[in-house]
């Protein structure tokens, strides 16, 4: 009953949010050890996991499950779950999934996709690896503004006009 209330409302259990860090581990390079990065995947994982119906939900996280406990089919993981392999036999085993063009394969590739979009979303990610589209977007809204201003602002009061006060 308590996993099903998780999936309701986006929150990953303690199984879950192990499986996130440690493919967060392998696909970004998510520093082992430091659990403000890894705090802040998960959250972004769970915020973007409120974004998607229920029923996506449970298949997101069933399948994150599978990918964990199907390590332990893995001859190298020795019946091991992803979560508890090393660096490397995790990585072989991430990859050999990875490399699978259907099942599996392609759902670790999407679910790859949001776990590395949630990693780069992160300000201290973004800041490492000097990410600061801020000054760039001033710059370039203060362009258009310059270039298109005129038209703007007569499109807004076309929009914003009181058409009781244009009548005779």
């Amino acid at each position: 009953m308590g996993d099903q209330s998780n999936v309701q409302v986006g929150r990953l259990s303690a199984h879950s949010r192990a499986v996130v860090i440690r493919i967060g581990q392998i696909a970004c390079a998510l520093p082992d050890g430091d659990g403000n990065l890894a705090d802040g995947l998960v959250a972004g994982f769970e915020s973007l996991l409120g974004a998607v119906p229920v029923g996506g939900r449970r298949l997101l996280l069933a399948g994150l499950a599978a990918f964990d406990h199907g390590a332990r089919l893995y001859p190298p993981a020795r019946g091991r779950r992803f979560v508890r392999l090393t660096d490397a036999q995790a990585e072989a085993y991430f990859r050999a999934v990875l490399s699978s063009r259907h099942g599996l394969g392609v759902a670790l590739q999407r679910v790859k996709g949001l776990i590395v979009f949630c990693y780069y979303e992160l300000p201290e990610v973004q800041h490492q690896i000097g990410y600061r589209p801020g000054p760039y977007i001033a710059a370039v809204s203060r362009r258009r503004l310059d270039d298109y201003g005129d038209d703007i602002r007569a499109g807004e009061r076309a929009v914003f006009a009181d058409p009781a006060q244009d009548a005779p």
